[in-house]
């Protein structure tokens, strides 16, 4: 958080601003975990799925057809994880918890003054992490996408297994 120079704002406009936005960083941790928590479980359910070519291995000769299909079932499940990992990994977000530098750089300045940096600071932090979010999003499509297709793949694998 950096000091700047009060600029004249009306209180109320400030007040306003202030309280709307005082929640959006940890708002935003809570959406970014939610994503967390969409790729876990699209994860768990793939590893069940790519677990059900279990049961058509066992018969022996398989078709091309089915081999064809199981190896795109595991490239898709590759790709899966793979995304799933690089979402996971540790992302830095910015919160909006002041308390350590209030008194710091603020114990002589004005309400409006403090405020008014503080509604900077959110603002900044906000920008930050939907730029990671965005990126959350963006992984989370992959692991849909690869989750879809490894779906498909193993069924069409296990019905080529199947057939005479």
């Amino acid at each position: 958080m950096e000091k700047k120079e009060s600029q004249p704002i009306k209180r109320d406009t400030l007040d306003f601003i202030f309280e709307y936005t005082k929640n959006a960083p940890e708002i935003q941790l809570k959406d970014a975990e939610a994503l967390d928590n969409k790729v876990i479980q699209i994860l768990s359910i793939s590893s069940v799925i790519i677990g059900l070519i279990a049961f058509a291995t066992s018969k022996g000769g398989l078709h091309t057809s089915a081999l064809v299909s199981l190896g795109t079932a595991l490239v898709a499940y590759t790709g899966l994880a793979l995304s799933a990992f690089i979402h996971l990994k540790g992302s830095s977000y910015r919160r909006s918890l002041q308390a350590d530098k209030l008194w710091e750089m603020f114990w002589e300045d004005d309400v409006s003054e403090i405020k008014h940096s503080l509604v900077k600071d959110i603002s900044e932090a906000y920008a930050f992490n939907k730029g990671q979010i965005d990126k959350k999003r963006r992984t989370l499509l992959a692991v849909v996408i690869c989750g879809a297709t490894e779906v498909i793949a193993v069924g069409i694998f296990l019905i080529s297994a199947f057939l005479p």
